[in-house]
């Protein structure tokens, strides 16, 4: 209860953007469930400031090389492969009620990571740290992207299921219906990561979406959605899905050792990292680091974000190996960088998900 009042304070003291909260009835009718948020953000900030700025960044990079008959194939794929999801999706259209954001371009951005990837995307993106501890795992997450106004779309969901609350995310991908955190109350807490990897080019991309491939947005929505109700079922789950991208899952649980950062490609298969494994830490704790390198080779030298982290989580106080703790390591620079939209602070042993909506920073002192 004091780390969490801590928390509450230091998310009322410094400049945080205030994140709303919706709640999500997955039973509901699937074309209404995201309509208030797209109505929500529309209503506070426009949509030229918001996802028209969004929008328009990434049709100049992700989607430049689409076609019509590309656009097309997406479309058809989440109709035939993803009933529920394409509901969804018109839904989002409905809302948004634009000639240019149609179900063709809504489609293609819940392939959004896996069509970067096969363009070759350079992204610097996103950090996940576990810490276990005696009070459970405590999962950190940083969410980095671009440009800026992605900031004005992050939204705290709460997800009900027969009538009870059954997770939460925090997100700013939620418009293309799939999540990269997500926590799964007395499951897991999720987070994805991009991964340098194999590229598929775009024409056997649109192949294996074709052939009923999922989005990486979706596994997450899978576990939470599913019976799957423990640790190991999500890992298993996560390790065997067929993925059209490189990326990394990072999993915790809500017993000893139920950490995993999962590695996955395309084309290659990758053993698992485990807590039991790592080799960080010692006999009181052990930590775990995840960015967008396999954790098998050093951090490139233009970013040590992964060897920072483990530096300061190896000389964590004992009076620090707590969320607090966490929460000083994934919010020192540049672990919080200029890119960085949303900070997670997960516990699934505790049932506690803190979340902060977050301002870039830089290393310079700009107020002289």
């Amino acid at each position: 209860m004091k780390l969490a009042v801590i928390l509450l304070i230091l998310a009322t003291t410094y400049a945080y953007t205030i994140v709303p909260t919706l709640d999500i009835d997955l039973d509901g009718p699937a074309k209404q469930r995201f309509q208030p948020a797209v109505q929500l953000v529309l209503n506070t900030y426009g949509y030229d400031a918001s996802f028209g700025a969004f929008f328009s960044y990434h049709n100049e990079t992700t989607f430049k090389h689409l076609t019509s008959k590309d656009y097309a194939i997406l479309a058809t794929s989440v109709r035939t492969y993803w009933p529920q999801y394409a509901q969804e999706l018109e839904g989002i259209v409905e809302a948004f009620n634009r000639s240019d954001v149609t179900f063709e371009y809504m489609a293609a951005w819940a392939y959004f990571h896996e069509i970067g990837h096969s363009l070759s995307v350079n992204i610097k993106e996103c950090t996940a740290i576990l810490l276990q501890t005696k009070d459970g795992i405590i999962h950190g997450r940083n969410m980095d992207q671009s440009p800026d106004a992605g900031r004005l779309l992050v939204i705290h969901f709460k997800f009900i299921k027969n009538g009870q609350y059954i997770g939460e995310s925090v997100d700013q991908y939620w418009f293309k219906t799939g999540f990269v955190t997500m926590f799964k109350y007395g499951v897991v807490s999720l987070q994805e990561n991009w991964r340098y990897g194999h590229y598929l080019p775009l024409f056997m991309l649109l192949k294996k979406i074709s052939a009923g491939t999922t989005s990486l947005g979706w596994t997450f929505r899978h576990i939470l959605d599913s019976d799957i109700n423990n640790f190991d079922q999500a890992v298993t789950y996560l390790e065997n899905v067929i993925v059209a991208c490189s990326q990394y899952n990072i999993v915790a649980g809500t017993k000893f050792n139920q950490g995993a950062i999962i590695s996955r490609d395309p084309i290659s298969t990758f053993p698992t990292l485990f807590f039991n494994n790592t080799g960080l830490g010692n006999d009181q704790f052990q930590y775990m680091v995840q960015t967008n390198y396999d954790h098998w080779h050093k951090d490139p030298k233009g970013d040590q974000r992964r060897t920072i982290a483990q530096n300061l989580l190896a000389n964590l106080t004992s009076t620090m190996q707590n969320e607090l703790g966490v929460y000083s390591v994934i919010n020192t620079y540049p672990i919080h960088n200029e890119g960085t939209f949303y900070t997670a602070i997960m516990n699934v042993a505790t049932g506690r998900f803190n979340y902060f909506g977050q301002e870039g920073i830089t290393p310079f002192n700009d107020l002289e």
